[in-house]
């Protein structure tokens, strides 16, 4: 199995004559309220010496690094290729699950992270708590994983292989890495220098960002040995130097950064600028970021063992991104930034959490993000009864409680703003051909999206609990006559009948391919539009508004009844009672969805087919759902994601 591994990331190259500042990561959760800008605090008097070109922890100027003589490019190649041969290593290992015993749940390089960090992340390869036994028996799912007793032997054959095929053959993992590695491996970012300091061009400033990795060590001879030797094999000459007793590996100057290298305490070794990696030392394994507002709420958040963390602050990131496009000449002058300084800044998180672990027959990813001062959306966790509406054969179910209110306070912030202003207007211009966004939205509470398995053939539509079905049926015949009035001269015909003593409006838009050929669309070689009228069918009942991609669909859910209904299929109802009572959810039948494009590619190319029951059907099968879940936490907004095999 492990001979056919051929591990594709490059580790690439540092382009020694340019920098490229950090672009800001989109919020995934609730917002808060908004935060002063990040500015780098000065150190607290801890008694610690200052480090030299230590600004970025001690003062608000930027780094600036000078030499008597240019970098060499020969150093540069050097100090580069000593990085790649350590990223290497540190990311081939990380590819694979450990294959150490269960350790403790703190991670020991977390204690090394130094103040005012902004970004961490960490993997735990030595497998905390309970997730050892979970993932030998999440893995015991797929091919060649059976034997829990061979694990640990076939977890090392894969790491070996990857290793040895990233060092051009000259180290394996349990040859040259096992003897010393503890398992854990983390970096770090910040904190960042201020955003007025960037100027395009300026050679100093990529000395002013901060970054670190840290990796536990068990055998601090053998990693120090490791090194040197990766080192020596590279032709690079570091000096050393003490600080705090500590010796440190110092390399040639490159692009702006004195990269740097260190062994603390015999437990942790950490690669980085000089600055970050003397911070790090300053910890003496007690550092502060832990102890800091956010990353303590963050950590404290953590249901249980986890195999992968990551913190963000993604105000202070998204208020200093924004700031640099500013202090860069050429990078602002957008409206983008003041629009999201205005409004979408309003809905971003100051932080963020996420998590990884794994239970005997799941992958799980947590999120957690503080709620916002002002809240947009649902305020508290309840089961929403639109699941008893979908039915069972549904493959994904995407269910938001108080859908109409949080699109409603949603277009209000967005009002709020002036720069957002003229496409409001064209949206008001629109909804008020149907009597405004009242009339629009102010009836419909939970909403489900939906997409069936019919047969094997997809359809699909919108499932609405209404909270008022007189103003439904109100927009309803609204539609109907602006549809008449207006749609008549582009082929839009209009049709009902009776169901089941239901009327059900079918919007006819007419034949897609007909459609296309008068857009004149250019599609790509070998791409057909596919032929057929397109219809979309509607109706309201006093439990439900349906908006389906045909008749069918919308009959299926007037069928369908509380025992036949998705929220009484066994697998919906295991996966929503592990992610628990919310705000929303979305549910994906992947086993389903997998046989339906199999049944697809069967019929399509049948000698493609065979080769993907041979190489690749044999790892999907084992993935049976996933459901991704909302809810609220006190004062915090939780995301989880559990992806189930069987």
């Amino acid at each position: 199995m492990t001979d056919d591994l051929d591990p594709r990331a490059d580790p690439g190259a540092v382009d020694d004559e340019t920098t490229r500042a950090p672009v800001a990561p989109v919020a995934l959760t609730s917002p808060v309220a908004p935060t002063a800008p990040l500015t780098p605090a000065s150190r607290p008097d801890t008694g610690a010496p200052v480090h030299e070109n230590d600004v970025a922890w001690a003062t608000a100027a930027p780094v600036v690094v000078t030499a008597s003589t240019p970098p060499r490019r020969r150093s540069r190649l050097r100090w580069a290729a000593a990085i790649a041969i350590v990223a290497l290593v540190i990311g081939a290992s990380a590819a694979a699950a450990a294959l150490l015993t269960g350790s403790t749940s703190s991670a020991t390089v977390l204690g090394y992270v130094p103040e005012h960090t902004i970004v961490y992340g960490e993997v735990r390869l030595d497998l905390p708590g309970d997730q050892k036994r979970a993932v030998g028996e999440f893995l015991s799912k797929f091919p060649g994983f059976a034997d829990q007793a061979s694990l640990d032997t076939k977890l090392d054959q894969v790491l070996d292989d990857l290793i040895r095929k990233a060092s051009n053959g000259q180290q394996t993992y349990t040859g040259n890495i096992k003897s010393w590695f503890d398992g854990e491996l983390a970096f770090s970012v910040g904190p960042l220098p201020p955003a007025s300091s960037l100027k395009a061009g300026d050679p100093s400033a990529m000395s002013s960002f901060r970054i670190l990795a840290l990796v536990s060590v068990k055998d601090p001879t053998a990693a120090d040995a490791w090194f040197a030797d990766a080192v020596k094999k590279t032709g690079a000459k570091p000096t050393t130097q003490t600080y705090q007793g500590v010796t440190i590996t110092v390399f040639d100057q490159a692009a702006g950064v004195t990269a740097a290298y260190a062994l603390i305490d015999g437990k942790v070794a950490v690669f980085g600028d000089l600055t970050s990696v003397k911070a790090a030392i300053d910890t003496k394994g007690g550092g502060g970021f832990s102890k800091e507002p956010g990353p303590k709420a963050a950590l404290g958040s953590s249901t249980g063992d986890h195999v992968g963390f990551m913190y963000l602050a993604l105000r202070p990131l998204l208020d200093w991104s924004t700031a640099a496009s500013t202090a860069i000449p050429g990078a602002g002058g957008s409206s983008v930034p003041l629009a999201l300084s205005q409004s979408v800044l309003k809905l971003v998180p100051d932080w963020a959490a996420y998590w990884l672990s794994f239970q005997s027959d799941a992958i799980v990813a947590e999120v957690t993000a503080p709620r916002p001062d002002t809240v947009i959306g649902p305020t508290d966790n309840r089961t929403s009864t639109i699941a008893e509406h979908i039915p069972s054969t549904a493959v994904v179910a995407s269910i938001a409680n108080d859908y109409g209110k949080t699109l409603k306070q949603t277009l209000d912030l967005y009002r709020s703003d002036a720069t957002l202003k003229p496409m409001l207007d064209q949206l008001d211009q629109a909804l008020g051909l149907v009597g405004g966004s009242d009339a629009a939205l102010g009836w419909v509470g939970d909403t489900a999206i939906v997409v069936n398995n019919a047969d094997g053939t997809p359809e699909a539509g919108v499932i609405i609990a209404p909270t008022d079905k007189a103003a439904a049926d109100r927009l309803l015949t609204s539609l109907k006559t602006f549809i008449s009035l207006g749609g008549g001269q582009q082929g839009v015909t209009v049709r009902e009948e009776t169901y089941k003593g239901t009327t059900i409006t079918i919007v006819d838009v007419g034949d897609l391919a007909a459609m296309a050929g008068a857009g004149s669309v250019t599609l790509p070689p070998g791409v057909k539009v596919p032929t057929g009228h397109v219809e979309i069918a509607i109706a309201v009942t006093d439990e439900v508004v349906v908006i389906g991609s045909g008749p069918a669909f919308v009959k299926r859910v007037l069928d369908t009844t509380s025992a036949t209904s998705l929220a009484s299929s066994g697998g919906y109802k295991q996966l929503a009672d592990r992610a628990g009572t919310g705000t929303g959810a979305t549910y994906v039948d992947i086993g389903t969805i997998r046989s339906m494009a199999e049944k697809a590619m069967s019929s399509a190319d049948a000698a493609g087919y065979a080769r993907y029951q041979t190489d690749v059907q044999p790892f999907l099968k084992p993935f049976d759902a996933m459901i991704f879940a909302s809810s609220i936490s006190g004062d915090l907004n939780k995301s989880v994601f559990i992806v189930t095999v069987k």
